[in-house]
């Protein structure tokens, strides 16, 4: 199970964005697992991989990139301080 962070745009309209994706790499017998059985590691708390120091502390490998098609809709933003 590969995790992305990626920003959401701020601006209304539809934008296409492609975000680098990352798993958590285990011992060796868990990647065995993994290329045979399908079985990916995942997370206990996916918060604690929001920021870039926590993320150091973790041993992770690139899973690729996955591209995105978005459509923005700016409705009461404002509302919660965000400037458009």
């Amino acid at each position: 199970l590969p995790y992305a962070p990626c920003h959401i745009p701020a601006s209304p309209g539809w934008h296409s964005l492609s975000c680098a994706t990352w798993r958590p790499r285990g011992e060796w017998r868990q990647r065995l697992r993994q290329r045979c059985l399908g079985e990916g590691l995942q997370l206990l708390t996916p918060d604690s991989s929001t920021g870039a120091t926590e993320r150091y502390r973790l041993r992770t490998e690139a899973a690729g990139r996955v591209q995105l098609q978005l459509g923005v809709i700016l409705r009461h933003f404002g509302r919660h301080g965000v400037l458009c």
